[in-house]
């Protein structure tokens, strides 16, 4: 009985961001649900009565405007749970342009590397698989001036005779 109490109040679960795949809270709930709406009418209420003394159509007013507060709230909560705390991925923004949100991880990860704050919370697991474009022009630019030969015979390390131990050696 309980176990079916929580799931049906649950506020928010953890899940995994798909960039760096460390945990992160998320908020469920993104819109005024009707309970909500009672609670709210029911606030509404009092603030009438201890205003004006009883039901009044002003109290109109004070509804959607708790209303509208309230909605704007949750959204922007829950858009803001999306974003991961650790790694900067927002996934609509990937979903909408993920050239933008690729440039969003790679700003987040260097201002982490720079801020104290994040010293003892944990890293990404994974690095970045983003390129700056300042980057990407300087391994073009090394790439086309020195061609990438094969070692020479003489940097090969050699393998000595084992003095100690002669029946080691090969």
């Amino acid at each position: 009985m309980i176990h079916n109490r929580r799931m049906i109040f649950k506020t928010s679960e953890n899940r995994v961001c798909a960039f760096c795949r460390l945990n992160h809270r998320v908020y469920l709930k993104k819109e005024v649900s009707i309970f909500d709406g009672g609670l709210l009418l029911f606030v509404t209420g009092l603030l009438a009565y201890a205003i004006w003394g009883g039901p009044d159509l002003r109290s109109l007013l004070i509804f959607m405007s708790l209303a509208f507060c309230f909605q704007v709230f949750l959204r922007v909560r829950y858009r803001e749970s999306l974003k991961c705390p650790h790694c900067g991925f927002d996934p609509i923004l990937y979903k909408r342009n993920s050239e933008k949100a690729a440039e969003r991880v790679s700003d987040f990860l260097e201002k982490r590397k720079d801020n104290p704050q994040y010293l003892l919370k944990p890293r990404p697991q994974i690095k970045p698989r983003f390129v700056s474009k300042e980057e990407k022009l300087k391994l073009e630019s090394t790439k086309s001036k020195t061609p990438i030969a094969p070692a020479p015979e003489e940097n090969k390390p050699s393998i000595k005779p084992n003095e100690k131990y002669p029946e080691l050696n090969p």
